[in-house]
Order: C-alpha cells, then structure tokens, then sequence
C-alpha cells in the first residue's frame, strides 16, 4: 500500500524543471568543448605577433579565409556578367577550389568504406561461423592489422599509377582490416544461451544466423565499422597526398602548405572533421538507436547511462 501512494507523488517543480531542462542540456552539451578549445585558440593567437600571426591566425581569419574561398568565383562571376542565370551561379559556385577539393574527397572516402564494409563483413561472418576460414584469415590479418596502410601507397602506385584507383584501394583495405576483425570477434562472443535456446526450438541454422547470430553480434560490429570509417579518413588522407591526385581535401593541404596558408589548411580539417561528424549522426547514431539501443543489448553488455 505504501508503495502505491509513493508511486502515485506527483514529481515536484524541481523536478518538472529539470526534466525540461534535461533534453536541451544533453542537445548542447557536445558543443561545450569545441567552444572552449575555439576560445583558447583565438586567445593564443591573438597573442601571435608580426609574421608569427599569419602561420597561427585566429578563429575569425579562418572563418573569413573559408567564406573568401567559396565565394570569390561567384563574385568574380558576377562582376564579368551581372546577368548571369541561377545556374550560371550554380556552376560558378562550384568553381571554389575549397568546394572542389570537398566534392572529390567526399566521394572517394565513402565509396572505399562502402567496398571495406561489405567486404570485411563477409569475411568476418566467414571467419566467425567456419573453422577453415578462422585459420586462414586470421594470422593473415593479424600480421596486417599493425602495419599503416599508408606505407602500402608506394607500391599501390607503382602497381596501379597515381590517381583515384590508388586513394580507394588504400582506403578500402585500411577499413576494411578493423571491420573485418570487429565482425569475427562479434559472431564469436555471441550468447551460446541464445543460440540454445533457438536450437531447442528447432531453428535451422540460417534462421538462427539471421535472427541470433547477426543482430547479436551487431554491437561489436557497429564499432569495428566505427573504427573502420576513422581508419578510412586517415588512410584516404594519406594516400591523396602522396598518389599525385590533384583534387581533394588533403592535396589541398598540401598544395597550401608551399605558400604558408595555414588558414585553408584549418578551414580544410575542419571540413574533415565535419565530414565524419556527419557520418556519425547520419549512418551509426540512427542504426545503432533503431537496433541495439532499441533492443535493450546495450544494457545486456553492461553499458549504462551517466546521469550528471
């Protein structure tokens, strides 16, 4: 009886604000380091002097620096013909060289993932389900794993030529090695009770596959494919630098290290770092809270919630 009345106390004001309070906090709160580590860079380079204040600009120059890049084409369009159509501008636009180099990187990356994602996927699942093929791939991976990928570049250029073949292969075998992995350890740490309670059930071995096996072992998944799309960025980074490719993010880096713009090599990481910013939200957040979050297995591994 008593713990009926106590269940029937209506939640204090307090209590009511905070739970108002909560959801914008916890919307927020990721913005709250970047705030800080913006500040402590406008404070110290504004104490940069002389020719040291070009190499360390402030937060401000960079901002200045990204909105000059994309819209100088379309002035300089504008100003040569001011009656130029919606699609003229459209087409100008993408002249910024800042956009160009965002557009060539934004495709090269994501198709290599996609490539290491199937990829590592099939030959984890293999590994992690047929004793032969555990035996053969993982002492191969294992010797893999350490080495970088970008110390493969040399001879994937020599072997396919400089170009987008080079960026993507290095890209897609440096994702793939973690995915792979992440997808064996997965479908082998699966909960046998799972696995004999479908069986006691008279499941065949492909139904329990679909609806055991995988979505078990979908958290440890998830998180090689995490790890995979970080390799991938640095990977494909590395490989646009040293295999002659012309236009993306990294060759821009580089391109502006000869005259000291260090402005659109700041504007340039923080264009990578948006990009997998994205990809996060966009690709694991939806998957992984319409799955294992939903399906009460982060609780199951023993992940909890932090109150503060």
């Amino acid at each position: 009886m008593q713990t009926t009345e106590a269940a029937s106390v209506p939640p204090s004001l307090d209590e009511k604000k905070k739970e108002v309070r909560s959801p914008i906090w916890v919307k927020l709160r990721p913005i709250y380091p970047f705030i800080v580590i913006l500040a402590i860079w406008q404070v110290a380079a504004m104490q940069a002097q002389g020719n040291q204040g070009r190499l360390f600009p402030t937060v401000d120059a960079i901002m200045f620096r990204a909105w000059e890049l994309v819209t100088d084409p379309l002035f300089r369009a504008l100003a040569e013909n001011p009656n130029l159509d919606l699609m003229g501008y459209f087409w100008k636009l993408l002249e910024s060289p800042i956009l160009l180099h965002t557009l060539n990187t934004a495709w090269r990356l994501p198709f290599s993932f996609f490539i290491a994602a199937v990829v590592g996927t099939i030959v984890g699942i293999l590994m992690g389900r047929f004793a032969f093929w555990e035996s053969f791939f993982v002492p191969l991976l294992s010797v893999l794993l350490p080495i970088p990928a970008i110390a493969w570049t040399p001879i994937v250029v020599i072997w396919s030529g400089i170009g987008d073949q080079t960026v993507i292969v290095i890209t897609a075998f440096a994702s793939f090695l973690p995915i792979a992995m992440a997808v064996w350890t997965g479908v082998k740490t699966v909960n046998p009770v799972w696995i004999r309670a479908a069986q006691s059930m008279n499941a065949d071995k492909m139904t329990i596959f679909r609806t055991v096996v995988l979505p078990g072992s979908l958290p440890m998944i998830l998180s090689g494919m995490r790890i995979g799309l970080a390799r991938a960025w640095r990977a494909g980074v590395g490989a646009e630098a040293f295999a002659g490719i012309r236009w993306g993010l990294s060759a821009g880096i580089f391109d502006a290290q000869e005259y000291l713009d260090i402005a659109f090599m700041m504007v340039a990481l923080g264009i990578l770092g948006l990009f997998g910013f994205v990809l996060e939200k966009v690709l694991f957040q939806p998957i992984e809270s319409r799955t294992v979050i939903r399906w009460g297995m982060m609780e199951a591994m023993g992940a909890q919630d932090k109150k503060v």
